[in-house]
Formats: C-alpha cells, structure tokens, sequence
C-alpha cells in the first residue's frame, strides 16, 4: 500500500468542496439569507465549476 497519487479531479474536486462549504457556512453566520438562497451558489462551487474545470483538461483531445 502507499504511494498512491491522487488525481486532478480529485484535488480540485476537494478544494471546490471546501471552498463551497466555507462559503456556505459563512453565508449563514454573515447574512440574513436562507437556507435555501445559499443552495444556488453552494451547488455552482461544489459541483459545477469542478466540472467545467476537469471535464477537458486537455482542449477536449478524448484519445
């Protein structure tokens, strides 16, 4: 076991989902914004930006 490399979608996947729950908690304590408000941007950080950002990470070359 050991000397497992993680992935790039993995690493950026983590870092989104961190940002995203940061985001989202200090969204709460910050402003006067319901739950359900702070869905939206919750769900762009954590699920679409990851995505956009690992879909093609070579210009779209699928080989």
């Amino acid at each position: 076991m050991g000397g497992h490399m993680v992935s790039r979608e993995n690493t950026v996947t983590l870092a989104f989902a961190t940002t995203g729950l940061m985001l989202a908690d200090g969204g709460r304590v910050l402003t006067d914004l319901s739950d359900a408000a702070l869905i939206g941007p919750l769900i762009i950080v954590d699920v679409v930006v990851p995505q956009l950002l690992t879909d093609h990470p070579d210009g779209g070359n699928r080989d």
